[in-house]
């Protein structure tokens, strides 16, 4: 992806005997990431045959109109936004808004947006450990972003040290509804971050200046596996959240999150954990997704193949569905 946003061309499409599309994403190397719009109307594909590669990409909630933010090895966010007076194709559709280095000159390796309905903010962390809430100054345009807060949640690393860190948000107007009658205040930001083989559980609340402060809330350490990927499951219908991990024994992990109930404690956290069993399907699981409805888990891996998970009864994850690649079958 160039400075001016050129898009992958061509949307050429072949349908195989298993009903899947094969699309030609137009790039000519490798593609590094990829990530669908909440609305599954748009696909943003990222690959290594520019002078930027790109590492991350994530799509802003729709409510704001189309626009992504990406991570590279230049050490640079960037923020792309549609511009609809320019033709599909062209290569000047999405253009950079909005550029940022990070203030400690380490390269960032994870991003993730929230968007409640206006409101928008984007979480950042660096390769060493340092993460950063934002939110726009200018909130019509994006052009203008401003710092919250800033922490080290896992101390600061040196440099030459690998720990992986993979965060994600918990997409949902309000924290679940059992942390709201435990107390929690509604405009509570919850996040997950891994580190190797521990995932830390924040809370940013806002402060009586209107600013937000993160807090930690839980650490779930002990894993038997390093840590490739975390999702919290979108909604707030549940009177738990919902954790999942894809780890690098090729299991995936889900965890269960209670809060009790402290009267007169509004920064009740997180301060149960019950896991349900590994389930092992991959020898490295790489990346793993929740429904928006939160309903199932999607994981893939090494093995080039797709799968799908559900609770029983039980409460525990059971493989429903998994799909290969197409020269398999």
């Amino acid at each position: 992806m160039q400075e001016d946003s050129q898009t992958s061309s061509g949307a050429a499409s072949i349908r195989n005997k298993t009903g899947f599309r094969n699309f030609d994403h137009g790039a000519a190397d490798i593609v590094l990431a990829a990530d669908f719009i909440s609305s599954g109307s748009h696909l943003a594909v990222c690959s290594a045959d520019h002078k930027i590669r790109l590492y991350a990409v994530k799509w802003i909630g729709p409510s704001l109109g189309l626009a992504f933010g990406t991570i590279a090895d230049d050490n640079k966010f960037k923020l792309w936004r549609e511009d609809p007076s320019q033709a599909c194709q062209s290569g000047r559709r999405f253009r950079c808004v909005y550029s940022q280095s990070p203030s400690n000159h380490v390269s960032y390796v994870s991003l993730d947006f929230k968007t409640v309905k206006h409101e928008l903010w984007l979480m950042l962390v660096s390769r060493d450990g340092l993460l950063s809430l934002l939110e726009p100054s200018e909130p019509e345009s994006l052009r203008q972003w401003k710092e919250v807060d800033s922490v080290y949640p896992f101390g600061q690393q040196s440099r030459g040290s690998e720990p992986a860190f993979r965060l994600s948000l918990h997409q949902a107007e309000t924290p679940s509804y059992g942390a709201l009658s435990a107390g929690l205040d509604p405009k509570t930001i919850s996040l997950c971050l891994s580190a190797n083989s521990s995932i830390k559980i924040l809370r940013a609340t806002r402060s009586d200046d209107g600013n937000y402060q993160f807090h930690e809330m839980l650490d779930i350490n002990g894993i038997s596996s390093a840590i490739n990927d975390v999702s919290w499951a979108p909604g707030s219908i549940r009177p738990h959240d919902l954790i999942a991990a894809a780890c690098n024994d090729g299991c995936v992990r889900a965890y269960a999150l209670t809060t009790p109930y402290k009267p007169h404690s509004a920064s009740t956290g997180i301060g149960q954990v019950q896991s349900s069993p590994p389930e092992e399907r991959h020898s490295s699981s790489l990346a793993i997704r929740q429904t928006p409805s939160g309903s199932a888990i999607v994981s893939t891996g090494d093995n080039g193949k797709l799968h799908l998970w559900k609770q029983d009864l039980k409460g525990d994850f059971i493989e429903f569905a998994e799909t290969g690649p197409a020269w398999n079958r």
